[in-house]
């Protein structure tokens, strides 16, 4: 029995001291507490604070639980008097996210390099989107239109400066023999080069 009013005691002091130190930490550190608690567990990949809408949002890997990461939550947001804060859970494929990544980081070294190319002056990137293709896509435009006698040439001299760029020793230890597929269209967005 003496054990156990130990225990209580001891758990009864935990609890005041850290409400002591939540009263005493601003909104921002105390948001700031509630994340890294969660972070042990949940291996937070990013974190946003709204704190006009009262919003926690965080992404998780998808083999997290957002049930029980609700439920830690509920009690760290309690013990930091911060319950009228929302968590809002985005769950991330981690295998996508890195490919995401790389290749944003592949791209944009490509754009450095169109920069620099006068002879790739205007070519533009286009968006791509890693989570639906099998493979990495790059979309590159040119500033010709389709029916110019010069775009198909041009399309041809981008894509071999493109590909010469992207076999680099740089490019290749990032790429790391991943298959990607590099298109290039005309302004008025006819496929030209595949």
């Amino acid at each position: 029995m003496k054990r156990l009013l130990m225990f209580l005691l001891a758990v009864s002091l935990l609890s005041a001291c850290q409400m002591s130190e939540a009263k005493e930490l601003s909104s921002g550190e105390k948001l700031k507490k509630v994340v890294q608690s969660l972070d042990k567990e949940y291996n937070i990949r990013t974190a946003t604070i709204d704190d006009k809408r009262n919003i926690i949002e965080v992404d998780i890997p998808n083999s997290k639980s957002s049930k029980s990461m609700q439920k830690d939550f509920d009690e760290i947001a309690e013990t930091y008097n911060l319950e009228d804060f929302k968590l809002k859970i985005n769950k991330i494929d981690l295998e996508k996210a890195e490919k995401q990544r790389k290749w944003l980081e592949v791209t944009s070294a490509l754009y450095e390099k169109i920069k620099k190319d006068s002879q790739l002056k205007d070519v533009l990137i286009g968006d791509y989107d890693i989570k639906v293709q099998p493979q990495a896509y790059i979309k590159l435009y040119i500033p010709y239109s389709s029916s110019d006698p010069a775009a198909s040439s041009y399309a041809t001299n981008v894509k071999k400066k493109v590909q010469e760029f992207l076999t680099t020793d740089r490019m290749q230890k990032i790429i790391k023999q991943e298959p990607y597929k590099l298109e290039i269209y005309s302004n008025d967005e006819k496929l030209l080069q595949s």
